[in-house]
């Protein structure tokens, strides 16, 4: 839909909101309203999950036959896949035609239409009233920055419904231990692997591959980034917890969908592997944001190339043919997370032979290159 920034009063700091309340009063009112949501069960019915969408100012616009449109300025509480809630001064009849426009992620605007679903006084002026949309909206556009950080829509999901294909990967028999019992409910047809060699050869055949982060190797982002180099688009799952940042950023370049901490519980994993399954995900826009790499990520990778570079330097004056093979493994693992074709094309054969030759005296010159191609990439991180 087109965007209309006239309607994005968030630009604007002379407008205020029908509480006339923004910055701490806000966020006093957001806190509050969470501490009360704790003390309720939430619906037996409700399926999507809400998240936090602090706006203090939004649009919404009031749709009436035969009359002109009004537009209010609201401040929101939260927002779903299937709807919003909103904070207003005063009641609002269930049933009423409104048009929200949703801030995103970019600062644009989405028209999003729907209908009042629900109007309940929340004490002194302040009334949360519940919108659902008239289409669903995909909640990455508007609430999460990072697109490898978990995320998923759904507070429960349909165990018949999820009847895809899929592969998990993992030598921890624990691991494997648990996903069986958390998969078993489902109409899934899954096999279980031990090593990321067997998942090469299986992995084209699925819908969904999972696998658990070796954080001992780091070998799992090598894996996923094959799998994608042999032209696999469909959604690749990590589960575990990155042991330090750098390993952290490794992981959310590598080309996975979703990271996933472990462990979880079963309503987290099966609502996980649910966002792709029951959310209208084509393989255009996973692409969109699997390549989405932050500045961050980007930055810290580039100094860690330009680190290794000089620890590689000297690995070679020294002759330390271990020490001048494991930064080599780490630039051929780096290299393409940043799509530096001439250096991935370089490193990889020169990293076997490194491990392979008697001595690093006839591989001096080529390691010295690599070493002054990543040292400057210092420059790049700026």
């Amino acid at each position: 839909m087109a965007s209309n920034p006239i309607l994005n009063p968030a630009s604007d700091p002379t407008i205020r909101n029908s509480l006339l309340l923004d910055g701490i009063l806000y966020q006093r009112i957001l806190s509050k309203l969470d501490e009360s949501g704790r003390k309720q069960n939430p619906s037996p019915e409700r399926i999507f999950r809400r998240l936090s969408y602090a706006h203090a100012k939004i649009a919404v616009n009031i749709e009436s036959e035969g009359h002109n449109q009004r537009t209010l300025i609201v401040a929101t509480r939260n927002l779903s896949q299937g709807g919003i809630s909103i904070l207003h001064s005063s009641f609002m009849y269930t049933g009423t035609q409104v048009t929200v426009d949703l801030i995103t992620n970019t600062g644009t605007t989405t028209p999003c239409h729907g209908s009042v679903t629900r109007c309940e006084h929340r004490g002194g002026r302040v009334h949360e009233i519940g919108i659902k949309f008239d289409d669903e909206i995909v909640l990455r556009e508007y609430l999460n920055p990072n697109p490898k950080s978990l995320l998923y829509s759904r507070e429960k999901v349909d165990h018949e419904g999820m009847d895809i294909k899929l592969l998990v990967v993992s030598p921890n028999t624990d691991f494997s231990s648990i996903m069986r019992q958390f998969l078993q409910p489902t109409s899934m047809v899954y096999k279980f692997v031990k090593s990321d060699a067997e998942a090469m050869d299986l992995f084209k055949a699925q819908d969904m591959v999972l696998l658990q982060l070796d954080k001992l190797t780091m070998e799992t982002p090598k894996t996923v980034l094959k799998m994608r180099d042999q032209g696999f688009t469909n959604p690749i799952i990590i589960a575990g917890r990155p042991a330090s940042e750098i390993d952290t950023h490794v992981v959310g370049a590598c080309g996975a969908d979703m990271i996933l901490p472990w462990p979880c519980d079963e309503q987290t994993m099966l609502c996980s592997i649910g966002e792709y399954i029951f959310n209208p995900w084509t393989a255009e826009s996973l692409e969109n944001i699997r390549s989405c790499i932050s500045p961050e990520t980007r930055r810290v990778l580039f100094v860690e190339l330009s680190k290794i570079g000089i620890t590689l330097d000297q690995y070679v004056r020294t002759n330390n043919q271990e020490g001048a093979h494991t930064s080599c493994s780490q630039i051929r693992m780096i290299a393409p997370l940043l799509n530096l074709v001439a250096l991935k094309s370089a490193i990889n054969e020169l990293t076997e032979r490194v491990a392979t030759a008697d001595s690093l005296e006839s591989l001096a010159p080529e390691l010295s290159q690599i070493s002054l191609a990543c040292k400057g990439m210092n420059q790049k991180a700026a």
